[in-house]
């Protein structure tokens, strides 16, 4: 079909008549009634694309093809593809050499970035530099708010809860959150977790350091939440203090035992001395996590109450609990994790199997950083299949383990400048046996369980669902 020159569409109105007079509705009709004669003679998608010489544009509704082509409205107030310009001029020289212009034109001199971010151009494109915090093709997403608690723990100095829409700071015990939502104020003299003002030499008073060496004695007062558990008076395993009236030791310490032999030490340092510091607290009750496997070690918590208090000082600080979500996405992902004790294969456990020797003994209080180690590969070295109740830390090359803790100590981990109950020492197969690793509780699996109990003892109602001991 050869079209003839007068065939007009919508956007040849302003070409043949740039005026909009008298005639303009018979020009219409004539144009409507070509297009009624062109349609049923073109009957295929491609035949119906050979007639249509260019595309309609449409900015505001079927009445803006009967306006003349705009520089301003088309192509400064908008972006404007080529046809659009050739719209406003009308002439295609000119139009190709306004459009060698305007599409070079710098999209950056308006900066579409948002959230004070940097706008750098690409010749045919550009592209957003977010400030930290920010995200998303123009940085419009605080990241904080996409991640909540997994980025920075949501800048919360303690827990972050990030279940509702945005996330929300959180305390130990003994702290508040301070002004700003995020910091955690100490409400009490001897708070959970922090190192007491220590004097030195000179009666300056400094922090306790806890910089840690393989081995190194831990100073008075730098490992104050380390308890010694007795049996009839003779030392039997290690124990972790969590608030005044409680301590977290290891199910296999208690297993079989009475609680009525048993006496927490808080404030030990060495041994072999009576320095005065010592508190001796005989145990009120204890209880084994329901969990508890005596063959495979699975689930090796347990809690003892105390019948009195321990008289809070720099040399018996409580350990902060941590929650579970903030023990797995934060503490667990530390380098390097504390643990302490006198080093002594008690009679708790802790016994290498076939093993006729004990492990050395320190009647100084000591301390190891230890690197968490994945369970996979401790268990394929140590032969055994290990739980998820379980974490694995030490070195593959032995010999630092041999000041390892006693069972039920602390594995604690230094978070800001709080720490926080990590894991509690189970059982190592040979403390300086090159090879292996000691292998620990997950307290992130079992926080909520201890929170459970002492509520429980708290309201006077018996805990539920518990292991005791033979006493009852």
């Amino acid at each position: 079909m050869k079209l003839r020159k007068h065939y007009c569409f919508f956007t040849e109105l302003q070409i043949i008549d740039k005026s909009i007079g008298s005639q303009m509705q018979g020009r219409v009709e004539m144009c409507l009634l070509t297009w009624l004669k062109l349609t049923q003679r073109v009957r295929e998608k491609h035949e119906a694309n050979g007639v249509l010489q260019r595309w309609r544009r449409a900015n505001s509704g079927f009445l803006e093809e009967l306006k003349q082509g705009n520089l301003e409205r088309e192509c400064i107030e908008e972006i404007c593809d080529y046809e659009e310009a050739r719209e406003v001029f009308e002439d295609e020289d000119t139009t190709k050499q306004f459009w060698l212009t305007y599409e070079r034109r710098d999209p950056c001199l308006d900066n579409p970035c948002q959230n004070n971010a940097t706008c750098i151009y690409m010749r045919t494109s550009y592209q957003c530099l977010c400030p930290e915090g920010f995200a998303g093709q123009y940085c419009e997403t605080v990241v904080e708010d996409l991640l909540k608690c997994l980025y920075q723990n949501g800048h919360c100095e303690h827990f972050c809860d990030g279940s509702g829409e945005r996330s929300k700071c959180s305390c130990a015990d003994g702290y508040k959150l301070g002004a700003n939502g995020r910091q955690c104020i100490a409400q009490v003299e001897y708070p959970c977790g922090r190192l007491a003002p220590q004097k030195t030499d000179l009666n300056q008073s400094v922090v306790g350091q806890t910089r840690l060496v393989g081995g190194n004695h831990c100073p008075k007062g730098a490992c104050p939440w380390q308890v010694l558990v007795q049996l009839h008076g003779d030392s039997h395993c290690g124990g972790v203090l969590i608030n005044p009236d409680w301590v977290v030791t290891a199910a296999h310490c208690i297993h079989g035992n009475n609680p009525q032999n048993l006496t927490v030490v808080a404030g030990e340092h060495n041994l072999d001395v009576e320095e005065g510091t010592e508190q001796r607290i005989p145990v009120a009750m204890a209880i084994a996590h329901e969990g508890y496997v005596p063959e495979t070690g699975d689930s090796d918590v347990a809690l003892l109450k105390l019948i009195r208090s321990v008289a809070l000082d720099r040399h018996a600080i409580p350990v902060c609990l941590p929650t579970a979500d903030f023990a797995r996405q934060e503490l667990l992902l530390s380098r390097y994790h504390t643990v302490s004790g006198w080093g002594k294969k008690t009679t708790g456990g802790n016994k290498e199997p076939g093993a006729t020797h004990a492990a050395p003994l320190s009647p100084i209080l000591r301390k190891l950083s230890v690197p968490i180690i994945q369970n996979s590969q401790c268990s394929h070295r140590a032969q055994f299949n290990f739980t998820h109740n379980m974490l694995c830390a030490g070195y593959l090359e032995g010999g630092q383990q041999s000041c390892r803790g006693d069972d039920g100590s602390p594995l604690v981990t230094l978070y800001g400048s709080t720490h926080f109950l990590t894991g509690v020492v189970g059982w190592g197969r040979g403390c300086s046996h090159p090879g292996y690793y000691g292998v620990y509780a997950n307290m992130a699996n079992f926080v909520e369980w201890v929170r459970g109990i002492m509520t429980t003892a708290a309201n006077e109602n018996p805990p539920e669902k518990v292991h005791y001991t033979d006493c009852i």
